[in-house]
C-alpha cells in the first residue's frame, strides 16, 4: 500500500527539495504552495502524513493543523511541522494545534525521512485500529455503531442538498431453521456469503452494514429509483442461487427479503429505519423472498415488487 504525503510550504525550493527525496524513497508526494490549498488537497486524498512549514501566507501551519484535526477525529494523518522558531511556547502551541512532531529548519533530510518512518507507523496503527472499531468481525461490512453513524451523516446531507436516498434492510430467511439444521458455524458461513455478495452490489456513493443476527442493511443513492430498486431486486434473485458447502459434504441454499424505503416524508433516521423495518416485516409476513417498497407513492413500481 503506497504512502500518501502532503508537503505544504510557500517556499518551491523546499516543496522541491523534500519532494525529491521522499519520491526517491518510495513515496507518493503531493504539494501546496500555503495552508488553505492544502487543505483542499487533503479533504480530495486520503493522506498519511502531512508536512507543513509554521508560516504561511492564506493559512498558517498551526491554522491547517488544526483544521486536519478536527476533521481527522481517528487520527488517520500524522502531521509533521516544521519551523525556524525554536521558542518553547510556540511549540507548546503547535503541539496544541493537532502537530504530531516538530522538525527543524534547516532541514536534515536523513532526520526528515526516519520523522516520515515512524509517523507512517503510526498512521498505519490508527488505520487498522479505525477499521477493526468500524467493521463486524463475522461478515467484514460496517458494524452497526458506525453504519448508523455514517446513515445520520448521508441523511443530513441528502436533506440539505436536495439529493434523494434510500435505505435497504435484508433479513435472511429461516434463519433459525438454518442453524438448527446445519450448524451455528455454517449459519456463520451463509451470513458471510451473503455479505461478500451485497458488498458486491453497493453502488458508488452507498454503504452496507450488519444491524445484528441475520440483519443487514444497505444505504444508496436514489436519484433513479428504478435503477435503485432493480440493484436491490438484483441482490435478491442472485442470493436464491448462493449455496453454502457444509464439512459433511452437504449443501443448503437461502434467500432474502428486503425491505426498502426513501427518505423523502421521512423527519429523521430513525423514522426511516422504523418505515424501512416495516416494509421488511410486511416483506416476512407476506411469504417471503421479495422486496417491499414503503413510499412510492406515484412510481410505476414493477409486478416483482411489493408497495405499502
Amino acid at each position: 500500500m503506497e504512502t500518501n504525503i502532503l508537503v505544504a510550504d510557500d517556499s518551491e525550493f523546499f516543496r522541491d527539495l523534500i519532494r525529491a527525496d521522499l519520491e526517491s524513497n518510495g513515496y507518493t508526494v503531493l504539494l501546496a504552495a500555503d495552508g488553505a490549498q492544502a487543505l483542499s488537497i487533503y479533504r480530495s486524498h486520503d493522506i498519511h502524513l502531512l508536512i507543513t512549514d509554521l508560516e504561511m501566507p492564506v493559512m498558517t501551519g498551526l491554522e491547517l493543523c488544526w483544521h486536519v484535526r478536527a476533521e481527522d477525529d481517528q487520527h488517520r494523518t500524522f502531521t509533521i511541522l516544521m519551523t525556524g522558531d525554536t521558542e518553547t511556547a510556540r511549540r507548546i502551541e503547535a503541539f496544541d494545534s493537532g502537530a504530531d512532531e516538530f522538525l527543524a529548519k534547516p532541514i536534515d533530510l536523513s532526520m526528515l525521512r526516519a520523522r516520515v518512518r515512524a509517523g507512517e507507523r503510526i498512521s498505519r496503527m490508527h488505520r487498522v485500529m479505525v477499521e477493526m472499531l468500524h467493521t463486524d468481525y463475522l461478515t467484514g461490512v460496517l458494524n452497526r455503531r458506525y453504519f448508523m453513524e455514517k446513515l445520520e451523516q448521508a441523511y443530513r446531507a441528502a436533506k440539505e442538498t436536495g439529493s434523494p436516498m434510500a435505505v435497504a434492510m435484508f433479513d435472511l430467511d429461516h434463519f433459525k431453521t438454518i442453524n438448527d439444521t446445519h450448524g451455528h458455524s455454517n449459519g456463520d458461513v451463509a451470513l458471510k456469503r451473503f455479505a461478500d455478495h451485497c458488498a458486491a452490489h453497493v453502488p458508488d456513493g452507498g454503504f452496507l452494514g450488519r444491524l445484528g443476527g441475520e440483519e443487514f442493511c444497505l444505504c444508496l443513492p436514489s436519484d433513479d429509483l428504478e435503477g435503485a430498486l432493480a440493484r436491490v431486486e438484483a441482490i435478491r434473485r442472485s442470493t436464491a442461487e448462493l449455496t453454502v458447502e457444509t464439512g459433511s459434504g452437504a449443501s443448503f441454499g437461502f434467500t432474502v427479503s428486503i425491505g426498502m424505503c426513501l427518505d423523502r416524508d421521512t423527519v429523521s433516521v430513525g423514522d426511516l429505519m422504523t418505515q424501512a423495518d416495516e416494509a421488511l416485516y410486511f416483506a416476512k409476513r407476506s411469504g417471503r423472498n421479495r422486496t417491499v417498497l414503503r413510499g412510492a407513492e406515484g412510481v410505476t413500481v414493477k409486478a416483482r415488487f411489493y408497495v405499502m
